[in-house]
């Protein structure tokens, strides 16, 4: 029995690290401008998070995990198909990349790395499992099968659960469930 106690407490300790290394890359472009003496900017941070919707369409995630991979709500998403057409044109062309490689709603691939980081950053923001699943896009089916072959998979899904804050901090917390950063709103550059 202490074995298995000694596995799992291990398994818990190397999830907390992941955890923690994903908090750091999150800081890591806040920290890189920082250095470069400028302050983030709201068409440099629009054109990170769309590159991050393309990146997880192009990895085959659905439109629901697109938005959760970019950090945005889906409707922001939408509103950015919308009326950009250069970003609608390149959703079409990364979702049609993935399905050229085998990616399909009647096959879907094993869980991906972006993915899961989205999951587990949904978790950690307060979404029971099952909901932050379906949030970013990913059957629960999906997710338990994951969750019962790999053992890291289900210690880093613990290891979310433990590090989100506690109910009563989420309930008085905004309702919208995206916080909040100040970014620089730059002028028009055809403008000038």
């Amino acid at each position: 029995m202490d074995d298995v106690t000694d596995i799992e407490a291990r398994l818990a300790a190397w999830a907390d690290d992941v955890l923690a290394h994903l908090d750091a890359r999150d800081r890591l472009d806040q920290e890189l401008l920082a250095a470069l003496g400028r302050e983030p900017n709201l068409r440099e941070e629009t054109l990170t998070r769309m590159a991050e919707a393309l990146r997880a369409a192009a990895l085959g995630i659905d439109a629901a995990g697109c938005a959760a991979a970019a950090g945005v709500p889906e409707r922001l998403l939408l509103n950015w198909r919308a009326s950009d057409p250069s970003f609608a044109e390149a959703m079409t062309a990364a979702t049609a990349l993935s399905r050229s490689h085998g990616h399909s709603e009647e096959k879907p691939l094993p869980l991906t790395p972006l993915e899961l980081r989205t999951l587990l950053t949904v978790i950690r923001a307060g979404a029971a499992v099952g909901a932050a699943a379906a949030r970013v896009g990913v059957s629960r089916r999906r997710l338990d099968e994951a969750r019962r072959r790999r053992p890291e998979v289900n210690a880093l899904v613990l290891a979310a659960r433990r590090a989100r804050a506690p109910k009563s901090a989420r309930r008085s917390g905004p309702s919208y469930g995206h916080g909040y950063r100040l970014l620089q709103v730059d002028g028009d550059p055809a403008v000038g």
